[in-house]
């Protein structure tokens, strides 16, 4: 009961933050002119992928896990690969488009000094790839997802089953999402992060004499604490799954023997699914551009 209310109010809690948060946010970005640079283009497809998450694909998983209570899952094979395609598709759009934002705000200091490039492209192009990649990597979870009974509960469960015979083929695909969508993002926004809080902090503006002002210098901190904080909150997010489905696939017998197995998958996949909230709140909560303009809608 306790797992089950910890679930669903975190569930509840990215359906209403990702939900009208995002909406708002898609719409600040795209009805304000200035608000049209290509960092917050990438932001809006971000805040687009987890509206898709949190809306379509989230309401199913509280219905199954916690107003049903892990009851037979009646919605079908069809629905059942239906919102895990959408699922992860989108969750890797969102990452990615993290990783974009990052190594794009890291260029952009680099080639204009301590503050980012404003100079207008079109980044459509960009964004295409990034869904067109993540709608390629969720293939299988279309190809492979179904309803299929679990023992231990004695109950129908919606997830993705490979033939027992594909399952070298499915541990390399999953180390290549574990690479591509996790290792790989946290190593690259760590050194992208870590180069614009070095050129912030250690380089002064061009003519600029002595110490900052104060005003000055308080940005520059609230820039390297919103980096920080979006880095850790990905990490904090997302390795629990991960390391779940590593003693899944390469330890089963760590899982097997313990009760607490489906329970354990939720909690860490609701974790993993919080990303978008927290995605919600940074972007919203500490940029003060997007709440000016938010409160003129």
């Amino acid at each position: 009961l306790a797992a089950s209310i910890f679930v669903g109010t975190i569930y509840v809690a990215t359906i209403v933050t990702c939900g009208i948060g995002n909406i708002l946010l898609m719409a600040t970005i795209i009805m304000y002119k200035k608000m049209r640079t290509v960092t917050n283009a990438l932001i809006a497809n971000l805040a687009f992928s987890d509206f898709i998450v949190s809306v379509v694909c989230v309401p199913f998983i509280i219905d199954y896990y916690v107003v049903r209570a892990e009851r037979p899952w009646f919605y079908g094979d069809t629905i059942c690969a239906v919102i895990n395609y959408l699922r992860m598709a989108s969750l890797y759009v969102s990452t990615n488009s993290l990783l974009l934002i990052a190594v794009h705000r890291s260029v952009s200091f680099s080639i204009s000094g301590t503050r980012p490039n404003k100079k207008k492209r079109n980044p459509s192009h960009v964004i295409l790839l990034v869904w067109l990649v993540s709608l390629l990597l969720a293939v299988p979870a279309a190809v492979y997802s179904r309803a299929f009974p679990y023992t231990a509960t004695g109950s129908n469960f919606c997830g993705q089953i490979w033939p027992a015979r594909l399952e070298p083929m499915y541990k390399a695909y999953y180390m290549l999402l574990f690479l591509l969508e996790f290792v790989l993002p946290v190593i690259i926004m760590c050194f992208c992060y870590i180069r614009i809080a070095l050129h912030i902090w250690y380089r002064p503006q061009t003519g600029q004499v002595g110490h900052l002002p104060p005003e000055r210098q308080h940005h520059r901190e609230k820039v390297i604490q919103l980096l920080i904080v979006t880095l850790l909150c990905f990490i904090v997010c997302w390795l629990p799954y991960h390391v779940y489905a590593i003693v899944r696939d390469f330890a089963p017998h760590l899982l097997l023997v313990s009760r607490y197995n489906t329970t354990l998958f939720f909690i860490v996949e609701a974790l993993g699914m919080a990303q978008g909230m927290v995605n919600t709140i940074i972007y919203i909560g500490m940029n003060s551009a997007v709440r000016q303009h938010m409160k003129q809608l």
